[in-house]
């Protein structure tokens, strides 16, 4: 199923996505650092929709690019602020080789959308298991992006970066030696000024 077809379905038509704008999609962190061999988390965080009003967001159909030689997609956690009400909303992830395409689609209001969402939030938490050693570009790509009322939005993208080191750290200086090294000093002190006999 192609989901940019679903959302075009759904906006009936209503012109294509602009990547230009005062609403945000953003990698966040923007940048991290992290061991080879342990997992870590990157939200999609949307920003500057409307403030107890229009625009909030309906759906949006998007994907994270990746270096698959240093990253590996493991899971996806949608936001709650499509489903508002609790009513559900259709969401998909589908990994490829280096990209995840994220949909969903609120089954909320018209109302409840533009009333109760909030102008700022995740969209999506993405986790990754981390499978070489090296700096992976994290880039957006956005497929469509709609409000409410089925309309179109803009939206600046800002990617991010990952960085995957060596787990190994270099050996640690014993934690005795500091010590051992001031008492060995007292002795040799004090035997000097207060010689036996």
């Amino acid at each position: 199923m192609n989901f940019t077809t679903l959302f075009f379905l759904f906006v009936l038509g209503t012109g294509a996505v602009q990547t230009a704008g005062a609403t945000t999609i953003t990698v966040s962190p923007s940048t991290q650092t992290i061991a080879i061999g342990s997992p870590f988390s990157v939200d999609l965080y949307i920003s500057g929709l409307g403030s107890g009003g229009p625009p909030s967001l309906g759906t949006f159909d998007l994907s994270l690019g990746f270096d698959s030689a240093i990253l590996a997609f493991a899971s996806a956690s949608f936001g709650s602020q499509l489903d508002i009400l609790g009513l559900g909303s259709l969401q998909f992830a589908t990994p490829g080789s280096g990209t995840v395409n994220l949909f969903e689609l609120s089954l909320d209001s018209i109302d409840d959308l533009n009333n109760l969402q909030l102008d700022s939030f995740a969209l999506a938490t993405l986790t990754f298991d981390t499978v070489g050693i090296g700096t992976s570009a994290l880039t957006l790509n956005l497929n469509a992006l709609g409000d409410a009322e089925a309309q179109s939005l803009s939206a600046t993208l800002q990617n991010g970066f990952a960085t995957v080191q060596d787990g190994a750290s270099p050996v640690p200086e014993p934690h005795y030696l500091v010590p051992l090294g001031c008492f060995l000093l007292t002795v040799t002190f004090r035997r000097r000024i207060w010689p036996k006999g």
